[in-house]
């Protein structure tokens, strides 16, 4: 294999290719020593895998400034000694179901990865969002509650008021008082507002 003889420090990989897709070839490869930008045409799924594990991804047609911008970004990256462990995360991802992925939240220093799973609700903090794992552990991503919203599953996360969004497996009532609550089973309370009320009640079963 090629990428084997020339040790390159960057390769572009297609997501659809003729005997396998870019994903299977990194199976066969085993241990990754190179940066990688995929490119992928129409992939929806495979775009939201590479944002939810901080991997680059450019969409064909490719726009020659975006393709400056991937290059410079894997620069910065290679400079800083920045490890492969979003291609190990996104590998994972791809084979997983979405609640047992992994999202890459960004830090000062990197990147966390934290499972999907242990998410109990986010809070929007102007143009960051608080981010509430289960275990009483906070982070503060630079990132808006609705970019949050676009990456984690829709099947098991509801926005239950304009500031909000909830893991619904971690809520344990719903009370009707103060225009309505959810009690999450770490016995916090959250509102919920007028105008999401109905369809979180859907969710739950509750009409």
């Amino acid at each position: 294999m090629a990428i084997k003889k020339l040790n390159p420090d960057l390769v572009f990989l297609d997501v659809e290719m003729p005997w396998m897709n870019g994903f299977e070839m990194l199976e066969l490869l085993g241990e990754i020593e190179f940066s990688i930008i995929f490119t992928t045409a129409h992939d929806e799924f495979a775009a939201k895998a590479f944002r939810i594990s901080a991997v680059d991804y450019l969409l064909k047609p490719i726009d020659a400034g975006d393709l400056k911008a991937a290059v410079q970004k894997v620069e910065k990256k290679l400079e800083e000694g920045s490890n492969l462990q979003h291609i190990s995360n996104l590998l994972r991802n791809i084979r997983q179901p979405s609640a047992e992925q992994k999202i890459a939240l960004p830090q000062r220093e990197g990147y966390e990865f934290v499972d999907v799973s242990s998410i109990l609700y986010c809070n929007a903090e102007g143009a960051y969002t608080k981010v509430f794992i289960d275990g009483k552990k906070t982070m503060l991503i630079s990132r808006t509650l609705g970019d949050v919203e676009e990456l984690l599953p829709p099947e098991i996360f509801q926005r239950i008021h304009h500031s909000t969004l909830v893991n619904i497996k971690y809520i344990s009532q719903f009370l009707r008082t103060d225009g309505g609550q959810v009690v999450l089973k770490n016995g916090e309370k959250l509102s919920v507002s007028k105008a999401k009320k109905e369809m979180l009640m859907a969710r739950l079963g509750l009409k």
